[in-house]
């Protein structure tokens, strides 16, 4: 899949002295992006890892008996199967493993076990159900479920140099995914109109070709959003739709790949034909914005900093509610698509931004009835600054 090497025993070797920190017994991991961080392949199934303290064993992934076969020959991890049926139950067969493994005894004391708890704002985390938690503590009896979540986060925050590389790659296949939607649009015939959906083909389409496996967000693959449907207020959702793309209106193209389990995420901007001159300023002020929140993803600068200044800019313009507050979002491996939001306050405005950090860099900037523009782009920080790592422009393109 890629000549990169991950160093996934490594990644076990994170987790495991974590699990020290919290003096755990074993971890029982659901969330997408541990399975993915640790397993090296994409799990799509309800599934979770169990994992023995560095000495004790060899972690295990159990995955739905139907896929057992793909993630075995194409994952890290020794992978068991599971199924809705006798003998086979996702807890039962967790329990008989930590049996077998040594790491439990009904006759021991009671075990503390790591689990991912919380509320994640992406369908697709994976943390821990109420049900599978009634469940392990019905064949772990007594038990005590510590929450690992913010050792998780915490992992995963600081990318290791492989895995930068990883999301070059991925950056460089959304780059080449834009560059076929604006050939399309510019050598587009007279009277030639094209829908969102057929946009969204395109750019799919260029990146496949170019190595792409999986067009990762659960937000409706790519996000095409156009006039209207571009502008709503704090509209951070744009599922493609069959929707006719106007001339003198916004048309935003938010393209996503994946190589390697490593995601790219990149939106970019278009005019087709005549800019209105009111929406040529809206556009110059979402310029501004771009630049400016790039130039202010420096180490030990805080997320309220940040706002801040990219906020003050808006104001300035007269745009000042037409910004979302939130200003980036994580990105990294399979299911490694929120943490950590960058936005203002009290929970996260004290957070800052830390050298080999990747951060999705956003501007999202709507006014219903005038256009709507999204920046998104995987943004490296370096201890020289923030660094993007597709090189398609932040300028909106006029075509």
């Amino acid at each position: 899949m890629s000549n990169i090497n991950i160093n996934w025993k490594g990644h076990i070797a994170k987790y495991q002295a974590a699990m020290e920190d919290l003096n755990l017994d074993f971890c029982i991991l659901t969330r997408i992006k541990s399975i993915t961080y640790l397993a090296g392949c994409f799990v799509p199934w309800k599934s979770a890892i169990l994992l023995p303290k560095e000495g004790e064993g060899e972690p295990i992934l159990f995955t739905v008996l139907l896929d057992v076969e793909r993630v075995k020959a194409e994952g890290q991890l020794e992978t068991d199967g599971w199924g809705p049926m006798k003998g086979f139950n996702w807890e039962t067969k967790i329990q008989r493993t930590a049996k077998k493994m040594g790491i439990y005894s009904p006759k021991g004391k009671a075990p503390r076990i790591g689990v991912e708890l919380g509320l994640d704002i992406c369908v697709t985390g994976q943390l821990l159900s109420y049900t599978e938690a009634q469940l392990l503590k019905k064949v772990f009896p007594g038990c005590e479920l510590v929450d690992f979540n913010d050792k998780t986060e915490r992992i995963q925050l600081i990318k290791e140099p492989e895995e930068i590389e990883m999301l070059k790659k991925a950056s460089e296949i959304t780059d080449v995914g834009q560059a076929a939607v604006k050939k399309e649009l510019q050598e587009r015939p007279p009277g030639k109109v094209f829908t969102e959906n057929e946009i969204a083909g395109i750019g799919t389409l260029a990146m496949r070709k170019a190595g792409s496996n999986y067009e990762w967000t659960f937000t409706g693959n790519e996000e095409i959003g156009s006039g209207y449907r571009a502008s709503w207020t704090f509209n951070g959702c744009t599922p493609a739709t069959n929707k006719e793309v106007k001339e003198s209106e916004s048309l935003l193209v938010d393209l996503h790949s994946e190589y390697g389990c490593y995601l790219g995420d990149l939106s970019h901007n278009y005019v087709l034909g005549d800019c209105p001159p009111e929406l040529k300023k809206f556009n110059d002020v979402f310029e501004q914005l771009s630049y400016a929140l790039i130039d202010n993803m420096n180490p030990g600068t805080t997320f309220d900093e940040c706002y801040k200044e990219v906020h003050k800019i808006a104001v300035k313009e007269g745009f000042g509610n037409d910004l979302f507050f939130g200003l980036g979002h994580g990105i990294g491996c399979i299911g490694n698509e929120s943490f950590p939001v960058v936005v203002p306050g009290k929970d996260w405005g004290d957070m800052t931004f830390e050298e080999n950090m990747v951060e999705i860099a956003a501007v999202v900037f709507n006014r219903p009835g005038l256009g709507g523009l999204r920046l998104e782009s995987p943004t490296w920080v370096t201890r020289n600054g923030a660094q993007l790592l597709p090189k398609t422009s932040l300028d909106v393109d006029y075509v």
